[in-house]
């Protein structure tokens, strides 16, 4: 197992991507870049998209009128309800929703829960496929959802491979 041998074994052909997912004693084995495997460039993918998925997500639940990424300021007001009286609510289920997910998706890389990765590569799919669905009807409202889509798909080739290679 990975967790037995030391940095400079290689690995051997027997060893599997899953196998060696589940049993690492650490999150992320030491920053050697020359010799980081696939399973560790897409654990850091998924702690980089989740990670940064609280940003806008975290702002949504304090402070939605707030753009802080570029194109924002159109797309907030197209995705703004018309009911002022609801508007913080709902802005604020969204990041909190969004912020739940990041955290469990950080929390499953953490602890190799394969079971649990294998979920929520469900959800992550199923959220780009509804970017890309709706994405002309969002362009035609100046909403460029462009950045999430991207976000969420090196997410989904990260998230795939933990839970399923």
């Amino acid at each position: 197992a990975f967790a037995e041998r030391s940095s400079d074994t290689p690995r051997t052909a027997t060893d599997t991507r899953a196998e060696t997912h589940r049993t690492r004693t650490t999150p992320l084995p030491p920053a050697h870049f020359g010799k980081m495997d696939i399973a560790t460039i897409a654990s850091y993918v998924l702690y980089f998209t989740a990670g940064f998925v609280f940003l806008p997500a975290g702002r949504d639940i304090v402070s939605h009128k707030t753009a802080i990424l570029p194109g924002e300021s159109d797309m907030r007001k197209a995705m703004t309800m018309t009911k002022v009286g609801t508007r913080t609510f709902m802005w604020g289920v969204w990041g909190l929703n969004h912020c739940m997910m990041s955290f469990l998706k950080i929390w499953a890389n953490y602890n190799k829960d394969v079971p649990l990765l294998k979920i929520l590569t469900v959800q992550t799919a199923l959220c780009l496929a509804y970017l890309v669905g709706q994405r002309s009807a969002c362009l035609k409202a100046k909403a460029d959802l462009t950045g999430f889509a991207a976000i969420f798909t090196l997410e989904i080739c990260a998230i795939s491979y933990l839970a399923y290679a």
